[in-house]
């Protein structure tokens, strides 16, 4: 019982009727009194079970069930929890009950938030950049574009930075994407490119490495400004 209470989720044992039958001192904190009522009505607010419920499912075919939902506490706060149910079986192997443990992930679901509104605003800015923007692999294959690049050039995801940018099918003597890749260091660099339409430009290329957590370079942007006026 004391390990039942300490746990740092909220745990529930219920019966087949989804009613429970006990509960952690932190579910009875946050969620209140549980005696005689069912795990809908405490966790939901709601009159009748869920649509998808994982101590049904534990119940049907006495598997662990995972899912993931919104529940109210006392005071009206909406938590997001990660749902594990487990079945809990007699000696002769019948599940009497089943264990339901929800994890608070409110925080981290406020994270992921965060960080797709941040990607998305990367995107943005990334797409409405004045220049051609391309990231390549080790290959030289463009992996990904900005607006620009795509306008001017035209599809180019799997395809060659020579093919696209110079209508050849060979490397450049000078590339300084090669560059980049071998000594981790930005480069710039004069180029003459032909577009889609086949006009051609001058731009001013410079590099920069893409490195993934271990430090490695995985792969390199590059960023040709259109200087065919200057």
């Amino acid at each position: 019982q004391a390990y039942f209470d300490a746990m740092p989720c909220y745990l529930t044992v219920q019966d087949r009727e989804l009613r429970i039958i006990d509960a952690n001192q932190r579910f009875r904190t946050d969620f209140g009194q549980i005696e005689g009522r069912f795990c809908y009505q405490v966790y939901k607010h709601r009159s009748e079970k869920c649509e998808v419920c994982p101590v049904e499912q534990a119940f049907h075919d006495g598997q662990t069930h995972r899912h993931e939902e919104k529940v109210r506490c006392l005071d009206g706060k909406e938590v997001s929890v990660l749902v594990e149910a487990t079945p809990i079986r007699d000696s002769s192997g019948q599940i009497t009950s089943v264990i339901e443990m929800s994890t608070d992930v409110t925080e981290l679901k406020l994270l992921q938030r965060q960080l797709r509104r941040s990607q998305q605003r990367y995107h943005i800015l990334f797409d409405q950049v004045p220049c051609y923007i391309s990231i390549q692999d080790p290959g030289l294959h463009i992996v990904e574009a900005n607006h620009a690049f795509w306008q001017d050039f035209g599809d180019c995801l799997g395809r060659k930075c020579y093919n696209i940018y110079k209508h050849r099918n060979e490397t450049c003597i000078t590339c300084p994407v090669q560059e980049t890749f071998v000594d981790g260091n930005s480069h710039t660099q004069e180029e003459v490119v032909t577009s889609l339409e086949g006009k051609q430009m001058n731009v001013l290329v410079t590099t920069a490495p893409i490195r993934n957590r271990r430090g490695r370079i995985t792969h390199v942007m590059e960023m040709s400004a259109d200087i065919t006026q200057v």
